[in-house]
């Protein structure tokens, strides 16, 4: 799943067109929905193979101050300092052209692309992948599927 256009994702959760949805936080905004903690893991930052950072263990927040990072689409307020991208891919795309940087969760660059470098950021808080609903919805079919998920989750 990439960091798309933030707002057409939770939208149709919140007025009834899709039923349940995939968002990740600390990047998507979970007001008004009811949501689950399916997985977290770390924060990479992602990097091309010759950018001063590529050859180290690990990172701090603080080593990317003066990066140029991406505004996402559709999310106000953002960190970023960088063109605007929609997706994964764009910023992807951006990266390896010597653009930006970019902080995201692991499962999200795996593989890794050719010239590209992921570093894990120690101090970044951890990416968390969440089942959201419309914390109005009653309806059993979705209670269900929440059921099952959390169900599944704990098994593994």
């Amino acid at each position: 799943m990439a960091r798309r256009d933030a707002v057409r994702l939770r939208r149709p959760l919140r007025d009834g067109r899709a039923d349940i949805g995939l968002l990740y936080v600390p990047f998507d905004d979970l007001d008004g929905l009811a949501h689950e903690t399916l997985n977290a893991e770390e924060r990479v930052v992602i990097v091309p193979s010759a950018h001063r950072l590529a050859g180290q263990a690990s990172v701090r927040m603080a080593d990317l101050e003066g990066e140029t990072l991406p505004r996402w689409r559709g999310v106000p307020g953002g960190d970023g300092t960088g063109p605007e991208v929609a997706d994964v891919t764009q910023l992807l795309h951006m990266i390896t052209a010597g653009r930006m940087i970019g902080v995201l969760p692991r499962s999200l660059v795996e593989p890794v692309p050719a010239g590209l470098v992921c570093v894990p950021v120690t101090d970044a808080p951890p990416s968390r992948l969440v089942l959201a609903w419309n914390a109005q919805d009653r309806r059993p079919m979705v209670a269900s599927f929440v059921t099952a998920a959390i169900g599944s989750r704990q098994a593994d």
